[in-house]
Formats: C-alpha cells, structure tokens, sequence
C-alpha cells in the first residue's frame, strides 16, 4: 500500500459500525495531535496515556495501523525515549490524515 493510500476499517462493510467509524475518524487527528501537544509541554504521563488508548481504540474500530503506530509512540514514552516518541507521534499524525471511513 503506498504511503499515502487511504486507510479504511476492517469493519467498513458493516452498517452497524458505520456511525461509530465515521465518529471515530472525526476525532482521530485532534487525538494524534493531543498526543503530541502533550509531549511537547513536558506531560510525558498524560501523552502515554492518551497514545495507549489511542491503540486500543484504534483495533477496536478496525484501524490495526493506528494501534501499532500509538504502540510505537507508547513504548517510546515509557522506554523515555522522548526524541523517538516525538517522532513517532508526528508519524502517527501523518498516519491518521489518511484514515477515512
């Protein structure tokens, strides 16, 4: 898949998840960058915190490719590798602009 192709739900084809996918990817971004905000003004805690749930919640709506890049970004805070974390979560913004529903 090329780096810029659109990233859909696993769960796309089913109607019952519709609304809560299109909900999810509203906020999606906003969450990345929170994450990143968070890092930036030194609150390492909450920036973990909201990457871990950002990885959860991304499998839960069939976003595989969010868990592992909020995994990668959790890790990274908690291994106090703020460089990397910093990093990863600016990849993990530039991955969640290509999520659609």
């Amino acid at each position: 898949m090329p780096d810029d192709a659109p990233i859909r739900s696993v769960f796309a084809d089913d109607p019952d998840m519709a609304t809560l996918i299109d909900e999810f990817v509203s906020s999606l971004t906003t969450r990345a960058s929170t994450i990143l905000e968070r890092l930036d003004q030194g609150a390492t805690e909450q920036a973990r915190v909201l990457a871990h749930q950002l990885k959860g919640a991304g499998g839960g709506y069939g976003f595989p490719q969010v868990t592992d890049a909020a995994r990668i970004v959790e890790l990274a805070i908690r291994e106090k590798r703020l460089d990397d974390a910093h990093d990863a979560a600016q990849d993990l913004i530039r991955l969640c602009t290509r999520v659609s529903s």
